[in-house]
């Protein structure tokens, strides 16, 4: 198991991440192989560095802020030891999140994903978006649940 726990890190470690979620799961994935700080941190540095001024993070540069990729980069930073939840940048994507709320308490995300599936209700609000909102509802909650005091 340590061989392929070595050869998965070292995949990780070479890989190019080109979204928010490239990037956050290349920080996570390498903090549970057992990454070696210094690297953990450079990468944290970097996905930090993509915070925007509203204080989210957007899947990809062409795209908005939005919940999914905020909690998820918040939530990755946090778990890999490279962000404290007290830090400026983390209280700003805390302010984010809170801004963004939804009265019901959930987050809404628009997909983007080609819709090949047939749809059904899940009861989730947000009727086709109702996936990535349910995802991203989840990302912010657990980012959150970082910053609790």
């Amino acid at each position: 198991m340590n061989a392929r726990i070595e050869r998965a890190r070292n995949w990780l470690k070479s890989a190019t991440p080109t979204t928010a979620e490239d990037r956050n799961m290349q920080l996570l994935g390498l903090h549970w192989a057992g990454e070696d700080g210094r690297a953990l941190h450079k990468l944290g540095h970097a996905i930090a560095e993509m915070q925007r001024a509203d204080g989210g993070w957007s899947q990809r540069a062409e795209l908005h802020s939005d919940a999914y990729a905020t909690g998820e980069s918040l939530l990755a930073l946090a778990e890999a030891g490279c962000l404290e939840p007290s830090s400026a940048v983390y209280q700003n994507g805390v302010k984010f999140l809170l801004s963004t709320q939804r009265a019901d308490g959930s987050w809404y995300v628009s997909s983007r994903s080609p819709k090949f599936q047939p749809y059904f209700e899940s009861g989730f609000p947000y009727g086709h978006d109702q996936w990535i909102s349910q995802t991203a509802t989840a990302w912010a909650v657990m980012a959150l649940a970082h910053a609790v005091q």
